[in-house]
């Protein structure tokens, strides 16, 4: 039994905080079909249902925390948590719309971003893997292990998306691709970003629970 699992047993703390767990299955889903509009597909509307899912679920969540299910010291915290995983899910769409609506204007382009867009999901998987393990750990210690982990997945996001803003202002290019560029980097950045503080307000709940 994990920590959290041994100290919120039978609470709605616990209830919550698990179907969080949710969330970042419904993040890791939406990862694996932002992978499939990079590599061509032109269909949304699966990246769509996802997250209408998850705005589903993360209204009811935020009902429960709001109506008085958690503790009061907890409240501002757990609703944080759940629109950290929630914005994930949502700004995956956001990329995925954006890389179709932009598709065939420039091949050069189109396939710059291609190279970049798979390398930065493959990042964004390896932290949502970890945000995942993070609701299974053994020891309070651990979670901060896994939060510097995960930092270290987003600072190498960092890199790529600091190299996409170079090759945006030292190309020649017209500002519809100039725009597109920054805007999808920015975008994957703010995922990760997003993973990142969610395993940080997990560390903050675990520790606000145990004191």
């Amino acid at each position: 039994m994990n920590l959290l699992n041994r100290i919120l047993d039978g609470s709605s703390e616990k209830s919550i905080f698990e179907k969080g767990k949710r969330m970042v299955d419904h993040a890791v889903a939406a990862n694996n079909v932002l992978i499939k509009i990079i590599k061509k597909s032109d269909d949304l509307q699966e990246l769509r249902n996802i997250e209408k899912l998850a705005d589903k679920e993360v209204f009811e969540l935020s009902n429960a925390v709001t109506s008085g299910a958690v503790a009061p010291n907890l409240i501002d915290d757990m609703i944080r948590f759940v629109n950290m995983e929630d914005d994930i899910v949502d700004t995956m769409f956001n990329l995925g719309r954006a890389i179709i609506r932009y598709r065939g204007r420039n091949k050069k382009v189109d396939k710059y971003i291609e190279n970049k867009m798979l390398k930065l999901t493959a990042l964004m998987n390896s932290a949502l893997l970890l945000l995942y393990e993070m609701h299974n750990i053994q020891k309070l210690s651990d979670a901060s292990r896994f939060r510097f982990k995960i930092e270290a997945v987003e600072q190498e996001g960092d890199v790529i998306k600091d190299s996409m803003l170079d090759y945006a202002y030292s190309t020649d290019l017209d500002f519809k691709a100039f725009y597109h560029i920054q805007n999808v980097a920015y975008l994957a950045d703010d995922i990760l970003d997003n993973c990142e503080d969610a395993a940080d307000m997990i560390t903050s709940i675990m520790r606000s629970v145990l004191t």
